[in-house]
């Protein structure tokens, strides 16, 4: 829940400075120089095509889900609504997987949200060789770990499992 939130007051303190990414490659160029982005990369020896395939199949099901949070202390009261859309997009040399919320209610966010909601998380698959895939995901550093964990799992097809996005 501090993850979620601390989040969310980043991309306040982003907004107040630049505009929000509109797109998915304004969001790869944003993340590695903004305060608390982080890109990991891996290796799945898995050919692009399986990884491809994987999250094609597993990212639809398991990452368009809404998520209500309702916290109280003496001081405070939240109840916000999260829609989360993922987006696979495949070709020959890529697989990306792109992951937008969506704040439906119980946080303000300022400047120009695109269609869909903000960005979140960004997974771009490329291969190595015809076996092996890189992976490169781009996100906040806090926050994201069963999401990571759940994208490591597609990719290298140990874990297809799905996320608990309550704790994203």
């Amino acid at each position: 829940m501090q993850a979620r939130i601390a989040f969310t007051v980043l991309c306040a303190v982003l907004a107040g400075c630049a505009q929000q990414p509109q797109n998915a490659q304004e969001f790869r160029q944003a993340v590695p120089g903004a305060f608390m982005g982080k890109v990991q990369t891996f290796e799945a020896k898995r050919p692009l095509a399986a990884v491809a395939k994987t999250f094609q199949a597993r990212a639809p099901e398991c990452l368009n889900v809404s998520v209500r949070t309702v916290s109280q202390s003496s001081t405070s009261y939240q109840n916000i609504l999260t829609v989360y859309k993922a987006t696979v997009v495949n070709n020959p040399q890529k697989a990306e997987l792109h992951l937008q919320r969506d704040f439906k209610s119980g946080v303000l966010v300022p400047g120009k949200v695109p269609p869909g909601g903000l960005y979140y998380v960004v997974a771009d698959a490329t291969p190595i060789d015809k076996s092996r895939t890189r992976i490169d995901i781009y996100g906040p550093s806090v926050g994201t770990d069963t999401l990571v964990r759940a994208i490591n799992g597609w990719a290298t097809g140990e874990n297809l499992g799905c996320p608990d996005m309550t704790k994203s």
